[in-house]
């Protein structure tokens, strides 16, 4: 059985009030749109591989954002809501080169 990105119940909490203003985890609109981008992702490496990929989705995540491996990745929740569209981009890129198209604005070098 398929799991759920937010099996750990890290981002269950939408709407908790606990969140910085200003922040990412206050927007319960940026947060939803994050958690339905990450779930895609996930999906479409699963059909695309064969394999449950939540853990290396999350481990690449945080790799890539420079999140320290014993934080949650919902430690971005308690980034600048400026940055959303960046994890937004770098998620849509991740899609777009699983199902093998590259996507919009990225340039790959020969």
């Amino acid at each position: 059985m398929n799991q759920s990105v937010f099996s750990d119940g890290a981002a269950t909490q939408c709407g908790a009030g606990d969140d910085a203003p200003g922040t990412i985890g206050a927007d319960s609109r940026l947060r939803h749109r994050i958690e339905s981008a990450l779930n895609e992702l996930c999906k479409a490496r699963e059909r695309q591989f064969g394999y449950a990929a939540q853990g290396a989705v999350v481990a690449a995540l945080k790799r890539d954002f420079g999140i320290a491996p014993h934080l949650p990745w919902t430690e971005i929740w308690n980034w600048p809501a400026s940055r959303a569209d960046e994890i937004l981009n770098y998620l849509s890129g991740r899609y777009a080169e699983t199902i093998g198209r590259p996507a919009a604005g990225l340039q790959r070098s020969a």
